[in-house]
């Protein structure tokens, strides 16, 4: 007698409890979480399935378009008022084509890490922490530009400074050993420094030349409305919003995460808005010479 064949399939998706503990982040998130596969042949195919992740990952892929710089010049295009004002220079396309491919690095990562949640730990965390840092690390690039256009010196000196605080975050990011409980406190100042650094050239632009000065070349007004989207989806974000009041009803669209993708999405472009202010009032109002 031939024994039959086990042919019961294990189903596609996993619910929270039966998840592994680092795979836990989400406890409102019930279902739809797709196995650990710890290999790339079977996570690929996952990318078809309806899951947990799929509406992250069309966001992620949505602002991966919208950071296309076509896209971009098409949206807001940067114009100078000033018929007799100097054709830009080379350090404000690098500046603020660096900005883009950082943002365009960022969601990129998101992407692959989104992707890569169900093949394994080692191989997803690293690429979440490298797209933050990285566009943590650029985003200021053009504004500090701005806010120094007349003290190349002194804003080579804090871009050098973001870059040497920001490829030290994504080195501790890309190695494991940094993630253990021993580099805690390596890994909390490296964090604190990087905050510094991007904050040290505001106050010294502020008491260099003034509030209103600072705010023109820097357009402290947009960078607002970009630190509101990150606060606000930070906070939505943390306090798992609206999912926690539900439970299981927001498991496939409207989560916390979701929503925390929209308003990073946004903020980009508000940054980019900031940025096209400070290139109008350099080389539209002061006509591109320093006063």
């Amino acid at each position: 007698m031939i024994p039959e064949k086990n042919t019961k399939r294990l189903p596609r998706s996993l619910t929270w409890s039966q998840l592994e503990p680092w795979q836990r982040d989400n406890p409102a998130i019930l279902t739809g979480y797709r196995r650990l596969t710890n290999s790339w042949s079977q996570t690929f195919p996952t990318l078809l399935w309806w899951h947990d992740e799929s509406g992250r990952l069309s966001l992620s892929r949505f602002c991966e378009l919208l950071d296309a710089p076509f896209i971009q010049a098409l949206c807001f295009p940067f114009r100078i008022t000033s018929q007799a004002a100097p054709a830009p220079s080379a350090a404000d396309a690098i500046l603020l084509r660096t900005f883009l491919i950082g943002a365009l690095t960022c969601f990129l990562c998101s992407s692959v890490f989104h992707s890569s949640l169900c093949h394994s730990r080692k191989v997803c965390l690293p690429q979440f922490l490298t797209g933050i840092l990285t566009l943590g690390t650029v985003n200021f690039f053009p504004t500090f530009h701005h806010a120094f256009f007349c003290a190349p010196r002194l804003r080579n000196v804090y871009i050098a400074l973001m870059m040497v605080s920001g490829s030290t975050g994504i080195y501790m990011a890309c190695f494991p050993t940094y993630a253990t409980p021993a580099y805690r406190r390596t890994r909390t100042y490296t964090f604190f420094a990087c905050g510094g650094v991007a904050l040290l050239p505001f106050v010294h632009a502020i008491w260099k030349t003034g509030w209103t000065e600072a705010s023109a070349s820097m357009s402290f007004r947009w960078l607002g409305i970009e630190i509101l989207f990150y606060v606000g989806g930070a906070l939505l974000y943390s306090e798992r919003f609206p999912e926690s009041l539900a439970p299981g009803s927001f498991d496939h669209i409207g989560s916390s995460h979701q929503i925390f993708h929209v308003c990073s999405m946004f903020a980009v472009l508000s940054h980019w808005v900031a940025i096209g202010q400070g290139f109008r009032y350099r080389y539209g109002e002061q006509g591109g010479v320093c006063p």
